[in-house]
């Protein structure tokens, strides 16, 4: 009984692998057919990503699934149509052949593996048709929902192929108040932030962190780390408020650890200088980031950055 409940534990495993893998390489193929450009992949915690003409590989925050990300430059409705129904056919394939196997040409035994395999396979590609269905539905339509994720997905195709967050045009939209709305509108809020702070338009850059303040995550993720950096930022550069700067920078580096992306040493060095009082950390953190911002995978945010350093590393040597 035991051994039967650990070989159906172990089919469940096998078959949600099989069937992410499938949707994964469906996401690949269907993206190099239409000329994507290539992001990242994440298995659970495992992530290989594309940093400039490079390709990393480490660890990541970990998620319950796996999944391949592609950047469409052109952003047309039809290319992500098409892009995301490479996935979900391919998972169909795989779950259609496991079922044939078993039930038509009973090449597939029936046992305490193969039964629940089957099982998470199909109800695992179920969940992808319907999740394909409902997010083209989403998009299509002209609401503020449909509107935020295409912004969103439009500028970080721009941002990842060099175009400065300041040059970027995004059509204004309000959040819905629907909490299934809400982690897009945080990274539409992010990229509207980007904007104004590339163009050093620090009026409107106010408007949208107070938005944003009002929709913060209760705990952040690891994931959430870029936007908490900026809260940080703000609170210490921008717009100066000692409680909110510790109070975010607290969390902030508690989550700073194994963390190499540009933005969030550029906060950590002002953090370092403005908050701990710290020069030589500041100096040293301000020189590793700027080391390495021709490598930083959001090519267009690489100009934004090098300014933002550059006025550090002055500052600390005027001091």
């Amino acid at each position: 009984m035991v051994g039967n409940i650990f070989l159906g534990l172990g089919g469940l495993a096998a078959g949600y692998v099989i069937i992410g893998l499938a949707a994964t390489l469906g996401k690949w193929i269907g993206g190099l057919l239409l000329r994507f450009r290539f992001d990242r992949i994440i298995f659970f915690m495992v992530e290989l990503r594309k940093t400039g003409k490079k390709i990393s590989f480490g660890l990541c925050d970990p998620q319950p699934y796996i999944s391949c990300s592609m950047v469409d430059t052109k952003d047309t409705k039809m290319r992500n149509l098409v892009y995301h129904a490479f996935s979900m056919a391919l998972a169909l394939f795989f779950a259609e052949t496991a079922c044939i196997q078993m039930l038509g040409t009973k090449l597939l035994p029936k046992n305490a593996f193969t039964v629940p395999m089957v099982i998470i396979m199909v109800a695992y590609t179920l969940v992808l048709i319907v999740l394909f269905f409902a997010n083209q539905l989403l998009k299509n339509k002209n609401t503020a929902a449909g509107v935020m994720r295409r912004e969103y997905e439009k500028c970080y195709a721009a941002i990842k192929e060099g175009t400065a967050p300041g040059e970027l045009e995004i059509l204004g939209a309000k959040f819905t108040g629907k909490m299934t709305d809400l982690p897009v509108y945080r990274k539409y809020l992010l990229m509207c932030y980007y904007h104004y702070l590339d163009q050093g338009a620090y009026d409107k850059v106010k408007i949208i962190m107070d938005e944003f303040e009002n929709y913060v995550p209760e705990k952040w993720a690891q994931s959430d780390l870029n936007i908490l950096a900026e809260f940080v930022f703000y609170n210490v550069i921008i717009s100066p408020n000692d409680g909110k700067a510790k109070f975010y920078g607290t969390q902030f580096v508690n989550r700073l650890e194994g963390n190499e992306d540009i933005n969030s040493k550029r906060v950590f060095a002002y953090w370092l200088l403005f908050v701990e009082k710290d020069k030589g950390a500041a100096l040293q953190i301000a020189m590793e980031a700027m080391r390495g911002v021709d490598s930083y995978h959001l090519i267009g945010c690489r100009g934004m950055e090098k300014r933002f350093i550059e006025a550090l590393l002055k500052r600390i040597q005027a001091m």
